[in-house]
């Protein structure tokens, strides 16, 4: 965040201190949070009354305090922003305009001239390091929102008339970068964000040893319906015919023990869960239908507990932790609340040894073409029902929109069953969406707004829905140079290809070209005509995965995978 004064410099360094030491613990304070604090009493225990009790409509909730705006949300990697280049972000249905104008240093605003309503993301940074507007040449402090030069009035020796009018002071958001995250906090100014707690860290970031993969996709799909995908490891084995999966899972022979704590004053709420990281589903299945490959089924890690938290209302963590405390690898997957039916995934790894970047979004985007369009159709039934429970309260307390925010809904609570052991923390955290999203921000207009345009009618064509051009590579500078490499080596192969024909041929019609037909024979032709093949093949293959793949045709034969991890005859 940019500072222009000595006040904001001192609190912004007061803030990026504290998120530099913050990862929540059972005090509330720094620290990291370990298997033993997850069984001290500061942590709840989720057993199945807690559930009962919620799920048959208990009416107080311990979420009654949880705050949407008390918390940061992450809207993009920094590597993603090039440097004084203004971009539009959107969180809770509002659009705001982010910068990076140094390595450690953003600003952002609503993304609304206060002089004409344009939008100020397609104007541009100035060398000062401000927000200019395209439309009349507005500038405006990124940290403050204070109106600092209109050009109209600027006076001869470049300073502004005294009596500016107060409005037009823009809106000035709390920005930061964490752990090579873009945060923004719309829940106030500076102050009020110094009060919240800073983004949630991951402690593997700072170790030397460690590297991180990362990713970035905008999904046409409700957030909260993706938040609670991420969480749920039962789906693994069957949307991603994934064996690691099994060992987030849970049985009544391994149990999952599922805790959770209030931190921020309660405004905050984070679910822990821990299960050993063995084989359940694969072990059943073994003994089920004992065949050669199922019996040489990989039992999984001894001795390791998988864990993982998820710090509502959008950011997940999951690794697995050796009898030793020692970590082999964490996953981390984030949620920017884009608005309704709508959401920005944030998702990668960090691992002794990462994998080169291009490679590491190449498995990620498959992985997530697997299962997003699944949640596409969980959505066309899903928010209808919300829709209509909004209405049915509305008419039922004869109250205003706003009158609702502090009132729970039933929809997930109506809708859903459960029969798994690994569901304990699924149906806790369905609980907390009922609980909350009626204060979610301008959730309510926005839902009955979609809802009257038939926007959940029907489920959006797999082109739409998995559009990976708009959803990521319009997003990321480093896919798009990968996208020009690949265009670049198709078109150089193309022409050495066409060169050697070309030479060739004039070796044999020209005869002084003759001395050249010995480096032209007809085995070193095919070798260069074959390595040019080969290299504009995989140029291209690469090139079309930052495009629409996931066909019916893939999701079939995706299908058809799954007797490798269940076998069902």
């Amino acid at each position: 965040m940019m500072a222009t004064t000595p006040r904001l410099a001192a609190a912004i360094a007061c803030l990026i201190a504290r998120s530099d030491a913050f990862s929540p613990s059972p005090a509330g304070g720094a620290g990291t949070t370990s298997l033993r604090d997850l069984r001290s009493p500061a942590f709840v225990m989720i057993d199945d009354a807690n559930v009962a009790a919620e799920d048959e409509g208990d009416s107080s909730s311990p979420f009654a305090d949880f705050d949407y705006y008390a918390h940061w949300y992450p809207v993009n990697w920094a590597h993603n922003l090039v440097l004084n280049r203004p971009q539009k972000v959107t969180v809770f249905d509002v659009d705001y305009v982010v910068a990076r104008i140094s390595d450690t240093e953003v600003i952002a605003m609503v993304d609304e001239c206060p002089h004409k309503a344009a939008a100020l993301s397609e104007g541009r940074v100035t060398p000062s390091g401000n927000f200019q507007c395209a439309y009349h040449g507005w500038s405006f402090d990124g940290t403050t929102g204070e109106c600092v030069e209109i050009p109209q009035v600027v006076r001869p020796d470049g300073t502004m008339p005294p009596k500016v009018p107060s409005r037009s002071r823009g809106k000035a958001v709390p920005a930061m970068i964490h752990q090579e995250m873009v945060w923004l906090f719309p829940g106030g100014g500076l102050e009020r964000a110094l009060l919240a707690d800073p983004p949630p860290s991951v402690e593997e970031y700072d170790a030397k040893n460690w590297e991180i993969s990362k990713t970035v996709r905008d999904m046409p799909v409700d957030w909260p319906i993706v938040i609670s995908n991420i969480c749920d490891a039962d789906h693994g084995l069957f949307a991603h015919q994934a064996k690691a999966f099994d060992l987030y899972t849970a049985s009544e022979e391994y149990p999952v023990e599922v805790r959770e704590d209030f931190p921020n004053e309660r405004r905050g709420w984070a679910l822990h869960t821990m299960v050993e990281a063995t084989e359940k589903l694969l072990k059943v299945n073994a003994g089920l239908r004992p065949t050669k490959k199922a019996k040489d089924s990989n039992k999984g890690p001894q001795n390791i507990t998988a864990t993982s938290v998820l710090y509502a209302p959008g950011l997940r963590h999951a690794k697995r932790v050796d009898a030793n405390g020692e970590t082999s690898y964490v996953g981390y997957y984030y949620v920017c609340p884009v608005g309704v039916g709508r959401s920005r995934f944030f998702g990668g790894g960090y691992t002794k040894k990462a994998p080169p970047q291009w490679l590491t979004n190449l498995f990620l985007h498959n992985f997530l073409d697997q299962d997003t369009y699944l949640l596409a159709t969980q959505q066309k039934n899903i928010l209808p029902r919300e829709a209509a429970e909004v209405r049915e309260l509305m008419a039922s307390t004869k109250g205003t929109a706003d009158e609702l925010t502090g009132m729970a809904m039933t929809t997930r609570r109506k809708m859903f069953c459960y029969a798994s052991p690994s569901e304990k923390a699924g149906m806790r955290i369905e609980q907390f969406w009922d609980a909350t999203l009626l204060r979610s921000p301008n959730r309510i207009k926005r839902l009955l707004q979609l809802d009257a345009a038939g926007a959940f009618s029907e489920t959006p064509p797999r082109s739409v829905v998995l559009d990976r051009e708009r959803q990521f590579l319009d997003l990321s500078p480093e896919a798009r140079d990968v996208v020009k490499n690949c265009e670049s080596v198709i078109r150089k192969t193309k022409l050495a290809s066409a060169l050697v024909v070309l030479a060739k041929v004039l070796t044999m019609s020209w005869r002084r070209a003759k001395a050249y037909d010995s480096v032209l024979k007809p085995i070193a032709v095919t070798a260069v005509l074959g390595i040019s093949s080969l290299a504009s093949f995989l140029a291209g293959k690469l090139k079309r995965e930052h495009y629409f793949k996931y066909t019916k045709d893939y999701q079939v034969k995706d299908m058809n995978k799954i007797p490798t991890v269940w076998m069902d005859k």
